[in-house]
Parts: structure tokens; C-alpha cells; sequence
């Protein structure tokens, strides 16, 4: 039984569920605009001699603090499961940040009187780019052909992949050295910086960036980390 004033939010448990409901579809659609506008792949005919990687959607509902509904999202995923290591992937690595190194930057931030601000990366797997030939599966309900058999070979990384959370890492690692940013020995997710004197510490943890130290220097690199990947701005750390 709800208490009084909870927000009760169910997902669908079926595709034919989904397409009755139109915040789903509309969530789909989104979702599946997204990928065609960062070019994830193409579709071609099914080739006889490679392995697809199946795919399925995940839905999830994001809620405020208070339970409400934020927003329906639908994900389209890989089933990593299915991939062949060193046919479909070689490296795997994890952008996640420590704990420790977390704690550590929340209490240096306080020390020092730093404001923590983050900043969420939108379709942060899209950013990177694999160098494997792996073919995945047609989203359900979004073919192009209806007849001879088609999938997409990918030209990005792409969710459920085992090698995309690797790929992301090696994109934004590649752009964060090429700012001169020292990656801490310790922990490959925290980098530093230090401008005239002045300190601005990254973490990375999987999509979130926490941003903390200078504050013109914070809001220098959000405009450029903007620039360089589609980002929202969440502002201070919560």
C-alpha cells in the first residue's frame, strides 16, 4: 500500500505494453533520434559470416526528491553478454572514480572553501569510438527494412557494449591530457590542474563530472567541456 502522497511509478514489463503508452513511444522516439543524429551506425543487409549482437530497450522512470515524475526515458541497448572477447571487444576499464577519492576531494573542498559543482554528460558512450567490427541488432519497433534482414554495424561505441565504458574513458582521457590536465597516479579518474596559481580538480565517475576549486576556472571548462561534448549543466553538488 502507497503512503499518503507517494508517487507510485511502474515501468512497462512488455514492448507491446509500451506501445500503448505514449510518454514510451515518445520516449523511444527520442531515444532513437538521438543515435541518428551522433551517427552510431549504419544499416546494411545481414552478412552471412558475422556475429549480431542482440539488442533490447530498458525503460526507467527518473523522479524529483519528492518522488514526482521527471521524466520517461527509454534506453536502447547491446546485450554485452552476447559479444566474443577478442572477436567483438579486446579492453574493458570502468570510469568510475574511488570512494576514497571522492571523500577525499569532498573534505579538500571544504577545507578550502571550493563550491562542488557536476555536470552530467549526455549519451556519454556515444562519444567513443571503437576500432572492432560489431554488428547489433535493429531497434524493436524502428526497422528500416521490413523484408531482407538488416542490422547496424556500429561506427561508435554504444550502450551494453562490454568495450563502450573503455571507449568513453579513452575519449574524454584524450581530451582532458590534451588540456594539460595531470591524471592523478592513484586514481585514472581524478585529474588536476593548477592556472596562475590557481587549483581546478575533474572526477570522473561513468557520465558525472564533479568540478571543484577555482571558481573561474570552473566556469571556464564548463563552457569548454560543453563545447566539446552535449552536457547539462546540474550546477552545485547536491
Amino acid at each position: 500500500m502507497a503512503l499518503m502522497g507517494e508517487c507510485v511509478v511502474t515501468r512497462p514489463s512488455s514492448f507491446k505494453e509500451v506501445v500503448q503508452q505514449s510518454v514510451w513511444v515518445d520516449a523511444m522516439v527520442e531515444e532513437y533520434d538521438s543515435i541518428v543524429h551522433n551517427s552510431v551506425w549504419d544499416v546494411v543487409p545481414t552478412p552471412e559470416d558475422k556475429l549480431v549482437v542482440s539488442s533490447h530497450w530498458l525503460y526507467k522512470v527518473n523522479q524529483f526528491v519528492d518522488g514526482s515524475v521527471e521524466k520517461h526515458k527509454a534506453i536502447f541497448v547491446a546485450c554485452g553478454f552476447s559479444q566474443v572477447k577478442v572477436i567483438d571487444y579486446d579492453e574493458t576499464f570502468s570510469p568510475i572514480a574511488r570512494y576514497s577519492s571522492i571523500r577525499s576531494i569532498l573534505a579538500l573542498s571544504e577545507q578550502k572553501g571550493w563550491k562542488i559543482h557536476q555536470m552530467d554528460v549526455k549519451t556519454n558512450f556515444l562519444n567513443g569510438m571503437i576500432e572492432e567490427e560489431v554488428y547489433i541488432e535493429q531497434p524493436e519497433g524502428f526497422d528500416t527494412f521490413d523484408h531482407e534482414p538488416h542490422v547496424c554495424p556500429l561506427k561508435r561505441a554504444f550502450y551494453g557494449l562490454t568495450q563502450a565504458p573503455h571507449a568513453w574513458y579513452a575519449r574524454i582521457d584524450s581530451y582532458f591530457t590534451g588540456l594539460d590536465f595531470t591524471k592523478s597516479e592513484e586514481d585514472a579518474n581524478l585529474y588536476h590542474i593548477v592556472v596562475e596559481g590557481k587549483f581546478f580538480i575533474i572526477v570522473l565517475y561513468v557520465d558525472d563530472l564533479i568540478l571543484t576549486g577555482d571558481y573561474q576556472l570552473i566556469k571556464s571548462y564548463k563552457e569548454d567541456l560543453a563545447r566539446e561534448f552535449e552536457m547539462k549543466d546540474v550546477g552545485l553538488m547536491h
